[in-house]
């Protein structure tokens, strides 16, 4: 084993970094069981093992989420890493492989498919109480973990110890496993969830026509569709993006336009956790409007932004008690502002807005808990433009996925192979394109997608960066709006 070099934040996280190493050189494999008095062939004979393994691994489910949903919404422009021992050139955007970030994404969607995969091939065929349902929502799970490959990194070995494929491969085996889900299930929520993921993921490779079948199949089976990922209070584990917007040391802070929609898991008790809508119909309009306006046909792409926005009106609203939210007073590096009062122009030269930052002070805000959005029916509307029709839709994209861990890739950007898979699979190598992430070339640094200037005198805030009018001004880049 090659010599692991320990650099940047990695050597305030030395020890966390090497029981990552551990794992990723074979200490640790879904499939070991540790118990002494319990051994594989043991667990493999008891009863039920196959509705233990699938909890189990729903349970690796929720822990790999948490992981992807924290850092990809630290990495994105939605919010700045204001308070946390998190790394926080992921904000910069600066993202390497040696990060421990980076690794423990990895392992996190590696563990899933691993545990999914025993499931199917080495659990389930063995317990004669396994239910077809049990199967199909085992290949959903695997495909889950693929489905995050796919969409989060450059490219990722595709079995443990292999080659890395690149990005398309594994999204091309989440579509198997979705389907293979949808054509055993006969749970009907169910059906409907394999259907959305897989429009999601025909979306992600750019396939309009499959991504169009599936987004409409959903929406004709259950136009209000929603899949939860749902937490444990007790058992854990916890909804971790829950914890970081609701204590008092103001974690995370959400770009000031997007004020209004934070906290979107509330805290309403310590026997309460709020779920992560981790599929929801709301993805189906969006493909569904895209690829409208990439055939160019801007009437029906503003009718189906109004069905959508309709449907967003109708998603569940808390009244939330945020006054411990200081929005950086309490030993963040940055203050933001906290008052109704507060104007807000998205970029320089962009007309100052009201609405979008909440007086946190006064006690109870209202929040959207699954979908909101600042746009409006007459802002629909106005589309006069593909491009504007393309900038409203992204615009709601990012309004409605936040907090969910979805803005990272619409943004294009990839994380690379950790360096602990280089050092551990003698099938890669150092130096390849593989091991540095993808940044595009129009995404700021230095934070200034995070970057706005506040008056506080005038309460005006100046956001540095339009990012949805970004998207849309390099649109014909491969990296981004995969239907254009």
């Amino acid at each position: 084993m090659r010599r692991l070099n320990l650099t940047r934040a990695s050597r305030l996280l030395a020890p966390a970094l090497a029981t990552l190493l551990a794992s990723a050189c074979g200490v640790f494999t879904p499939t070991e069981v540790r118990n002494p008095n319990l051994t594989d062939q043991q667990f493999l004979a008891t009863t039920s093992a196959g509705a233990s393994w699938l909890r189990g691994t729903s349970r690796q489910y929720l822990t790999t989420l948490n992981v992807v949903v924290l850092n990809s919404e630290i990495g994105s422009d939605n919010y700045f890493n204001n308070h946390t021992t998190n790394n926080q050139l992921l904000d910069e955007p600066n993202i390497l492989y040696i990060d421990p970030e980076v690794t423990s994404i990895q392992n996190a969607v590696a563990r899933l498919r691993y545990m999914a995969s025993f499931g199917l091939d080495s659990v389930f065929p063995r317990d004669p109480l396994v239910t077809v349902n049990d199967k199909a929502e085992m290949y959903y799970l695997r495909g889950v973990a693929e489905l995050f490959a796919g969409e989060m990194f450059v490219g990722l070995p595709a079995v443990a110890n292999g080659p890395v494929v690149d990005w398309q491969t594994h999204l091309a085996a989440a579509i198997a496993d979705f389907t293979q889900a949808r054509t055993l299930s006969i749970d009907v929520a169910a059906k409907n969830s394999y259907t959305l993921a897989l429009a999601r993921t025909y979306y992600r490779l750019a396939n309009k026509a499959k991504a169009v079948e599936e987004a409409q199949a959903l929406l004709t089976a259950n136009a209000t569709f929603i899949r939860n990922a749902t937490f444990d209070p007790v058992n854990g584990p916890a909804n971790s993006m829950q914890g970081l917007l609701t204590v008092a040391v103001n974690n995370f802070q959400p770009l000031p336009r997007l004020d209004f929609l934070d906290p979107k898991y509330p805290n309403l008790g310590a026997l309460v956790q709020s779920p992560i809508a981790f599929l929801k119909a709301e993805e189906a309009h969006f493909i569904l409007a895209e690829a409208n306006l990439a055939d160019n046909n801007l009437t029906a792409a503003k009718d189906r932004l109004k069905l959508l926005l309709a449907l967003v009106q109708s998603r569940p609203t808390e009244l939330v008690d945020s006054r411990l939210q200081l929005r950086g007073r309490a030993g963040g590096k940055v203050l933001y502002p906290n008052t109704l009062d507060t104007k807000v122009a998205f970029a320089p030269g962009q007309p100052l807005l009201d609405g979008f930052v909440l007086t946190r002070t006064a006690g109870n805000v209202r929040i959207a808990t699954v979908s909101g959005t600042s746009v409006t029916t007459a802002r629909i509307d106005a589309i006069t433009t593909v491009d504007d029709g393309l900038y409203v839709l992204y615009l709601m994209r990012q309004e409605i996925f936040i907090a969910e861990g979805r803005r990272l890739a619409d943004l294009g950007i990839r994380l690379p192979v950790a360096e602990t898979e280089i050092i551990a699979n003698k099938n890669t190598n150092n130096g390849e394109p593989y091991t540095k992430a993808q940044v595009p070339s129009f995404i700021p640094r230095a934070f200034e997608m995070d970057g706005f200037t506040w008056n506080v005198t005038a309460k005006t805030v100046i956001m540095k960066h339009d990012m949805n009018r970004v998207l849309v001004q390099n649109k014909t880049s491969p990296l981004v709006l995969p239907f254009h």
